[in-house]
């Protein structure tokens, strides 16, 4: 392709929106330039072509980088895909994998050192947490809920009382849409966070970023004033209308109204005050920074790890949990509805090894009941050996006698 048939705009419109650091711009720049001048053809018009043909493209480049460095090929798929995948073009994981092993191309092992935990190294965390970090983290460790979505959850995606949630495409890993459910004690922690919840939007209304991002993107007008030197309040208006308190905090419907470094900065400070071994890093020399080998995502980790272990059918913890490549057929096309009951009764058979702070419902009775059963077959095993000490005693008897 030549250079003037190059679209620059397209792709830095992309970089600005997506990447914070001009070094990692700078770097994704080349990659997608080279793959779009590989294929020969503009990203604009790559836009409007099909999914089967877009996947001819990728095919037909990563035959031509075959022979590049295994690291040069490793990341120009990984930025490949993320594009594609920003650009709301759904290209199978499996494909994905087919051109990796087509090409020889081994994942990127984690560097990072990774620590699972169980529910009473959760407990141990959390007992230096409040209700709005508390409620949090239990629905994580419950749902099994990524901690990015989450946060993207709005009341319109949560169902209370059926303990269900619905992760919508564009808050899902890979944009891929599924639901999941969570436990009483979760449930129980979201009720206790909501009138803290209303509490701190009235006092952080104006302070959101993420709402007045999202405010400037659907038409509002925010307006920054300086009260005074170095004091800055907001203004947000509809229509030259000045919108209330009371309007600004409605329009703010997550149920955890905060963002990722929020979070992130709780869930440290959990760590270090529960003290070793939760706090303790993981120093390898290649790693920029050190990493905690307790961090936030440690929580699906415990969720995708205790059910399985519990006995819970893989393919419903591979579906709740997202992981769509390793499924046997395609739940949500096949009787979605009758899955979905089917998966959330087998949630409710196994979530008590999910369980923080308490047993789930149920567990008592069933525990009662194991243990009238075991005194039950003692009590056979008693009789039986009555019996059968009498039939041995008589033989004994009629044997001496005769």
């Amino acid at each position: 392709m030549k250079s003037l048939n190059w679209h620059p705009k397209v792709i830095e419109d992309y970089l600005v929106t997506w990447h914070k650091f001009q070094n990692t711009r700078d770097t994704v720049r080349v990659y997608l330039k080279k793959y779009f001048t590989t294929i020969d053809i503009t990203p604009t018009e790559y836009h409007k072509r099909s999914k089967k043909k877009i996947e001819n493209d990728i095919q037909k480049y990563v035959e031509l980088i075959e022979n590049e460095p295994v690291k040069t090929q490793n990341t120009a798929l990984s930025i490949i895909k993320k594009y594609l995948e920003r650009k709301k073009v759904d290209v199978p994981s499996v494909r994905w994998e087919e051109w990796r092993m087509r090409n020889g191309l081994k994942r990127n092992a984690s560097t990072v050192k990774k620590a699972t935990p169980t529910a009473n190294d959760i407990k141990k965390i959390l007992a230096y947490s409040n209700i709005k970090s508390r409620s949090l983290f239990t629905f994580c460790a419950a749902s099994g809920a990524r901690i990015d979505e989450a946060l993207g959850l709005t009341f319109d995606d949560i169902d209370l009382e059926k303990r269900e949630v619905d992760i919508l495409e564009d808050i899902a890993k890979d944009h891929i849409p599924r639901y999941s459910f969570f436990t009483p004690e979760a449930k129980e922690q979201i009720e206790l966070w909501l009138p803290e919840r209303e509490k701190m939007l009235q006092s952080r209304y104006k302070k959101s970023k993420y709402l007045r991002d999202k405010l400037v993107k659907i038409g509002y007008r925010v307006e920054r004033i300086e009260k005074q030197p170095g004091f800055f309040t907001w203004k947000i208006y509809n229509q030259d209308k000045e919108l209330s308190k009371k309007e600004i905090i409605n329009l703010d419907n997550r149920i955890w109204p905060f963002d990722y470094v929020n979070a992130h900065r709780m869930w440290i400070g959990m760590l270090e005050k529960a003290g070793d071994p939760y706090n303790k890093k993981d120093k390898n020399p290649k790693l920029q920074s050190e990493k905690y080998l307790y961090n936030i995502h440690c929580l699906r980790r415990f969720w995708i790890t205790e059910l399985p272990a519990d006995r819970m059918n893989p393919e419903a913890v591979n579906y709740i949990g997202g992981h769509m490549s390793l499924l046997d057929r395609d739940y949500k096309n096949f009787e979605a509805e009758r899955w979905r009951r089917l998966f959330k009764e087998d949630y409710d058979n196994h979530m008590g090894c999910i369980c923080i702070f308490e047993s789930s419902p149920g567990t008592t009775e069933r525990i009662d009941d194991l243990e009238a059963r075991n005194k039950e077959l003692e009590r056979k095993i008693e009789s039986y050996r009555d019996d059968m000490l009498n039939m041995l005693t008589k033989q004994y008897k009629e044997k001496k006698e005769g």
